[in-house]
């Protein structure tokens, strides 16, 4: 509580407007993170064939999902916690070529009785989810342990399993990543990822993950001495870099797109995604002016009274009401946006991005008792998934963040 009161402090003296109100939402959700004990909730112990203990969003759900893990992990580092996300990890690990005629494949979710959501593949987070987790206990080793599943390899050798398995399943001819389908790129019905036919979705969120996956993997091959796959991760990390800026961007339009690996045409839908490479530090500072200033800020696009609206208030497909990724704000798209607009200099749109989720979730608590999964960028309104803590958790901390210029999810040590 004593860190966000400072925070707010220097908000004022850097003479940025916080209002008192403002200033009681961010005390408020701290007081009800740490008397409703929310970082506890979503830690599960070992269950069916679940070995490790592991991070799950409450609610209705007992799976172990991907970027959820990561993410609820992001917010469990301002505790110094580390191992909920080193075990999570483990736990998909476990089932890396263990279950599935693919080397290399993990289901994007697991139930303690059930492998579920295949033929979709775990996102690429569990390199980034592994550094986070080494990074804050200190320790790496247990990457070289070759206590998962069945089988002789060892952690670090299954995370480049998994890598590997995106290089031999889902390349497509240009050398960019697809998507197989919407769910498996979390945001489930984003216009933009084709589910039928499935596998022809060129992500530019997906390049992103990938980008920063292959940076994690060379920070965890240097850390354990393994100075050539070190070397070799980081190049893979700058050639993907590179083709992404190459064939994605729109110099016509000022923003990236997804492309149809079938035609290779671009898809010219503006969703939420399209802004990744802000997150990442990919965009060129003249790419970055444009997406933000022409697209991200534009009150008749994305920016809304309530936070980032997740496809474009222009596009036919926009529902603020039911959409849930076809317009509501989220969460997650608010928390990477605001890394992304404070990357390239935003502060102060940074710092609003940041107010405005607080507020969501302060008023839901108020009313509800709990959060949801999803918000109506116009009026605010909580809709889908009620009493959902997943990474709304990142919110505890969004605003200070915000004002110091802070990234719990950096890939440094």
């Amino acid at each position: 509580m004593k860190n966000i009161r400072v925070a707010v402090l220097g908000l004022c003296l850097a003479g940025l407007f916080v209002s008192v109100s403002q200033a009681k939402d961010i005390d408020e959700l701290t007081a009800f993170f740490k008397k409703n004990d929310f970082k506890s909730i979503v830690v599960k112990p070992p269950k069916g064939i679940l070995k490790h203990t592991y991070l799950v969003p409450d609610g209705p759900y007992t799976h172990l999902f991907d970027w959820d893990m990561y993410f609820m992990g992001v917010a469990f580092s301002y505790d110094g916690v580390g191992k909920p996300v080193a075990s999570s990890v483990k736990s998909f690990l476990e089932f890396v070529n263990e279950t599935a005629n693919w080397p290399g494949y993990a289901p994007r979710e697991i139930a303690p009785d059930a492998l579920w959501a295949l033929p979709e593949m775990c996102k690429p987070f569990l390199a980034q989810a592994a550094q986070l987790a080494s990074r804050v206990t200190g320790d790496a080793s247990w990457l070289l342990a070759k206590d998962t599943g069945a089988g002789t390899a060892t952690n670090y050798e299954k995370l480049a399993a998994m890598l590997a398995f995106w290089e031999d399943n889902r390349k497509a001819a240009d050398g960019l990543f697809r998507w197989y389908n919407g769910v498996e790129s979390g945001v489930d019905n984003n216009p933009a990822v084709s589910d039928n036919p499935s596998d022809v979705t060129e992500g530019v969120d997906l390049q992103c993950y990938l980008y920063r996956e292959y940076l994690a993997m060379s920070a965890l091959a240097e850390k354990l001495g393994k100075k050539e796959d070190a070397a070799a991760y980081a190049k893979k990390a700058a050639d993907l870099k590179a083709l992404t800026l190459a064939k994605m961007w729109s110099e016509k339009d000022g923003t990236f797109y997804n492309i149809d690996s079938r035609t290779g045409e671009m898809v010219k839908i503006k969703t939420w995604t399209n802004f990744t490479p802000l997150w990442v530090k990919i965009a060129s500072p003249e790419q970055a002016k444009r997406m933000i200033e022409e697209h991200l800020l534009n009150e008749r696009e994305f920016w809304s009274p309530n936070g980032v609206r997740t496809i474009a208030i222009t596009e036919p497909f926009y529902n603020s009401k039911s959409g849930y990724w076809r317009g509501p704000v989220w969460i997650i798209s608010d928390y990477l946006m605001m890394h992304g607009l404070l990357n390239y200099g935003y502060k102060k749109e940074a710092l609003e991005l940041a107010n405005k989720t607080v507020s969501l979730l302060t008023a839901d608590l108020r009313v509800t008792g709990g959060m949801n999964e999803n918000y109506n960028p116009e009026t605010g309104a909580p809709l889908a998934g009620g009493h959902f803590l997943s990474w709304n958790l990142l919110a505890e901390h969004m605003i200070e963040e915000a004002e110091k210029g802070t990234d719990p999810a950096a890939i440094a040590w």
